[in-house]
């Protein structure tokens, strides 16, 4: 496949002996994916390559150039973006209406919408705002063999159809290309605070965690640091609102109060600043006081969302921990969700070019 001749050889870079290219827009992608399905090419789909390495393949389309803003209504608190926008860039747009997109730049400030969107990325904000499944309300996009389609719209409330785009959502590129994403967005609060419990004892800090979730208190945050001992919690509300909820947490535990903007960009840098692999993981709430046990254990460190306990597990050797909280969690893929898979990509990629 003459990769110049279908973009312009200006699209096109070499990276390591791999071809990096760099379509401008939604028809380019179209004209590219038809291509690589003649021909039998594989390609995998790149935002601010933040998340991981290029897997194998014959060539890595950077939706670099498909960024900014197509839609934005400020009275609907909605927002329309073509899928290479850095999220932070997104964020400065929209602050000037005192709103913001509640998704946190997982990987860093390179992050951007489309693949946040396709590696379903949920930073601390989880907690109260859910993951890109409950923030996403439509989507464009371009199949593996170069079809264009439209899912969801650009109102909140849209139940017309089936939700392919939900689909796309932590498929990573592998179904399709994800060009423009629609969102819903927040009014930011007049005030924040965030206060730490400091534990070595799993069992303590579990406890805490389990108090905080039947309080009356709505934190937009309860995250966790192990085996460093770090539990905290962000209240984001009015002046008064936030002074009251800290005050029932102050009565919960004997807790202090921190920079909590710092501490959350902490939390999502640590799963990639010491190049050792980061396991997704996630049990049930009743269970974290021997996740935090079993990881301590193992010589490894979690960083997550305490109260939904679910983050990443970062250790040099994944496997055996892999293994001890498949266990923990009770669960195993079975054979019906691999053919249910099969099925989706035979669908979406029937030439297998979305590598």
């Amino acid at each position: 496949m003459d990769l110049a001749a279908i973009l312009g050889p200006d699209r096109v870079a070499d990276e390591a002996g791999t071809p990096v290219v760099t379509p401008r827009d939604a028809d380019e992608v179209a004209e590219l994916l038809r291509a690589a399905s003649r021909d039998g090419v594989t390609l995998v789909v790149r935002g601010g390559g933040t998340k991981s390495a290029p897997r194998p393949c014959d060539a890595i389309l950077s939706t670099s150039a498909l960024a900014g803003i197509v839609d934005r209504q400020p009275g609907d608190m909605t927002l329309v973006a073509r899928a290479g926008s850095r999220l932070d860039d997104l964020q400065a747009e929209v602050a000037v209406d005192h709103q913001r997109l509640m998704l946190d730049r997982v990987g860093g400030p390179a992050a951007t919408l489309g693949g946040i969107v396709s590696t379903n990325a949920a930073g601390p904000r989880r907690h109260a705002f859910g993951t890109p499944r409950d923030i996403v309300i439509g989507a464009r996009f371009v199949t593996g063999d170069g079809i264009a389609a439209r899912s969801g719209g650009t109102v909140v409330k849209n139940v017309a159809g089936y939700d392919v785009g939900k689909l796309l959502i932590g498929a990573r590129g592998s179904l399709a290309v994800v060009t423009e994403v629609a969102v819903k967005l927040h009014p930011v609060p007049d005030a924040s605070r965030t206060v730490v419990l400091r534990t070595t004892d799993a069992a303590e800090a579990a406890a805490f965690v389990a108090r905080v979730r039947t309080a009356p208190v709505t934190p937009t945050a309860v995250e966790v640091r192990w085996p460093e001992g770090l539990v905290a919690v962000r209240i984001d509300s009015t002046e008064a609102g936030v002074a009251a909820q800290i005050d029932l947490l102050r009565a919960i535990a004997p807790v202090e109060e921190i920079d909590g903007d710092a501490f959350l960009d902490e939390q999502l840098a640590l799963p990639f600043a010491s190049g050792d692999p980061a396991l997704g993981v996630g049990v049930r709430p009743s269970d974290l006081a021997a996740l935090l046990t079993l990881v301590a254990d193992h010589g490894a460190a979690f960083v997550g969302r305490a109260a939904l306990v679910a983050g990443d597990v970062i250790a040099a050797d994944p496997e055996p921990i892999a293994t001890a909280v498949r266990a923990l969690a009770g669960t195993q893929r079975g054979p019906g969700v691999a053919r249910l898979e099969a099925a989706m990509k035979g669908a979406l990629d029937p030439a297998g070019v979305l590598a």
